[in-house]
């Protein structure tokens, strides 16, 4: 952990972080006792997260990254463009 370091609220209690911010975007939970916890954070659309939570989807990507050779290239000539 790096050493404790003071920041200041501004006056609409925004703070500033400067280079102790490790990512863009963080949730914050605020303890009983005022203590106030950054937890980095990734958002994900709806779509992802279901994308994500599709464990056989998982496991054909999973398996097609193991096993590239099984891979069939397309051949895309003749597709509709829009």
């Amino acid at each position: 952990m790096n050493e404790p370091t003071i920041v200041t609220t501004q006056a609409r209690g925004r703070l500033t972080l400067g280079a102790l911010a490790t990512a863009s975007q963080y949730i914050v939970h605020s303890e009983a006792d005022g203590v106030l916890v950054l937890e980095p954070a990734t958002v994900l659309s709806v779509t992802e997260k279901k994308l994500l939570e599709n464990s056989a989807l998982m496991a054909a990507i999973q398996d097609s990254r193991e096993h590239p050779e099984k891979m069939v290239k397309r051949d895309r000539a003749e597709s509709p463009r829009a």
